[in-house]
């Protein structure tokens, strides 16, 4: 079974691109296989490598809605013109530009398309829209986004899947280090892992930080790795958080790392992992974080109130205020929010491993070629 993943990157980042990954590792190979559909400046800097299409239109994104429409439409003759050199049994959307072009498939070529929603819109109406429409399945990643979008789940036409994490985290040994510490003189560290962009809220630990009265503010360190994007928002947040740092004497206090490959390491080397970004989808850094035994400090927003349980695997703080987050880390500080072991943590995310959500994501798939070889 051959499956198309219409995506429209011009990079090779964030967690689409990591689940498409783990659906390509966990297979089985010889059954699925997952092409990607991208565009054509897209580079890959990641492994394991994929099964790359190139579209000259094809993007996945766009703040205007007419650049997405008139560049999805002209990438829908182009994937026509793919259909006709290469056969694929499921057509899988995954972003906005990518939705378009298979709402165009859906109409004009009157085949069945899926469609999984990766994000929080505004334009939740737009959203009901599509799920209602005949030839469109659609998957969101958590019940959170379900009640955000008022849709009610009704398999096979509609389904919630985690993003989730690769099984290898949860072979991984778990951390040595835990908190509270009993020693005085112990740094709490509070690590971040992500592309550093606006939307991700970087801004918000550092400026908690910032916030904290200088005797506790020596013992936090907070350690940041993530690659900064080449788009110009992303390059002037980068220069205003750089800036911040510098203006409030954080340095010491504020790493930013740039790039890993040593997830694990970075991961484990810290006490909380920090998940800051308002209406984050599905965090796969987060249950990677968990998998791994490291409690979460998380925005209460988005798919992180269905995978942290506060007070038990992390610590929720109001989404967007650097004021609660300040006043958590306090109370982190103090020794006031006992959590679960680092065993009971791993646990809590067992059931949302990329090996359940490949077995769920091939259910649909096998639904879909059904569908399609009906259509045919």
């Amino acid at each position: 079974m051959k499956i198309l993943h219409l995506v429209g990157q011009r990079e090779d980042f964030g967690g689409i691109l990591s689940v498409i990954r783990s659906l390509h590792q966990v297979g089985p190979a010889e059954r699925y296989q997952h092409s990607v559909w991208v565009h054509g400046d897209y580079a890959e800097t990641r492994k394991p490598a994929l099964d790359y299409r190139h579209g000259r239109f094809i993007i996945s994104d766009s703040p205007s809605h007419l650049s997405i429409f008139l560049t999805s439409t002209l990438a829908f003759f182009g994937l026509r013109r793919l259909a006709k050199r290469e056969a694929f049994d499921v057509i899988h959307a995954h972003t906005r530009g990518g939705l378009v072009v298979a709402l165009l498939v859906a109409w004009l070529m009157r085949r069945p398309v899926l469609f999984t929603n990766h994000t929080f819109a505004n334009r939740t109406g737009f959203y009901r829209w599509v799920a209602k429409r005949k030839r469109v399945t659609t998957v969101l990643l958590n019940p959170a986004m379900a009640r955000h979008y008022d849709m009610t789940i009704s398999e096979p036409r509609s389904w919630i899947v985690f993003s989730g994490c690769a099984d290898r985290f949860l072979d991984e040994p778990l951390g040595s280090s835990a908190w509270p510490s009993t020693d005085p003189e112990a740094k709490l560290r509070l690590v971040g892992m992500g592309s550093i962009v606006r939307w991700k809220g970087w801004h918000l630990p550092i400026q908690a930080l910032a916030k904290l009265p200088p005797e506790q503010r020596d013992r936090v360190e907070f350690h940041l790795w993530g690659p900064e994007q080449q788009d110009a928002d992303a390059q002037a947040f980068v220069g205003e958080l750089r800036e911040f740092i510098e203006k409030n004497g954080l340095q010491q206090t504020v790493h930013l790392h740039g790039a890993t490959n040593e997830v694990v390491e970075s991961l484990q080397s810290g006490h909380f992992v920090v998940v800051a970004s308002e209406n984050e989808p599905c965090s796969v850094s987060l249950m990677e974080s968990l998998a791994l035994g490291l409690p979460a400090l998380a925005a209460r927003s988005g798919g992180n109130v269905d995978i942290v349980r506060d007070g038990e695997t992390g610590v929720l703080f109001q989404s967007g205020s650097a004021d609660d987050l300040t006043s958590k880390i306090v109370a982190i500080l103090n020794g006031e929010i006992p959590l679960r072991s680092p065993a009971e943590i791993r646990e809590s995310v067992r059931d949302w491993a990329a090996s359940a959500m490949t077995e769920k994501y091939n259910r649909i798939y096998d639904h879909m070629a059904k569908l399609n070889t009906a259509k045919s």
